[in-house]
């Protein structure tokens, strides 16, 4: 979720630019072309962090993924855990001669180590998938909003729509810019009608 408001506020920084230009070159003619309230040609704004809480596909996908976070964690840990006691039994047989020979002993560390390393690997896999599943759901939801909004703004006709989120680039604005509810309805309405 992180890595879709990086890449909102990527987006943001393009259009706050590409709007400097635009003013510094050409302000008396485009001055009259941008509309102060939400209307053909308007520049608007969504609030992605309400869009995110809010988005059905956004908390399923978020559902989903912490659900298969926890079962890894639950594995792993289960894991973990039998190493853990598979560790304290080799110290204590250690510890009292319970091993006939030196050369058992050092063979049963190895194996002890090499189970160790294992568990090391899986949880390097594990964070991996889970890094690359969160990346592929942060691109499906990026995906989805802005196809959405394609077909949103082609009823609306706006010349700029940017994204903020809470305490980010738009401090204040007239009433009728935030369009974030008005998007959160029609994704929702079009998640309903054929889930993602």
């Amino acid at each position: 979720m992180k890595n879709l408001s990086i890449v909102l506020n990527a987006v943001l920084i393009v259009a706050v630019g590409i709007l400097y230009v635009l003013h510094f070159s050409n302000s008396s003619a485009d001055s009259k072309n941008l509309k102060s309230v939400a209307g053909e040609g308007a520049v608007v704004y969504i609030n992605t962090d309400s869009l995110l809480t809010s988005y059905n596909f956004s908390r399923d996908l978020n559902e989903k993924f912490l659900k298969k976070q926890e079962d890894s964690r639950t594995d792993f840990n289960f894991k973990a855990q039998k190493l853990e006691k598979e560790a304290g039994e080799f110290q204590y047989k250690a510890q009292n001669g319970g091993f006939l020979s030196r050369e058992r002993a050092e063979e049963a560390q190895r194996k002890l180590m090499a189970k160790q390393q294992n568990l090391q690997q899986l949880d390097r896999e594990l964070s991996n998938k889970l890094m690359g599943e969160q990346q592929a759901n942060s691109k499906r939801l990026f995906d989805s909003v802005t196809n959405y909004l394609k077909e949103y703004n082609a009823a609306h006709n706006y010349s700029l729509i940017l994204s903020t989120t809470k305490g980010g680039n738009v401090l204040l604005s007239q009433d009728g810019l935030d369009i974030t509810q008005d998007v959160i309805v029609g994704l929702n309405s079009r998640y309903t009608a054929k889930p993602e």
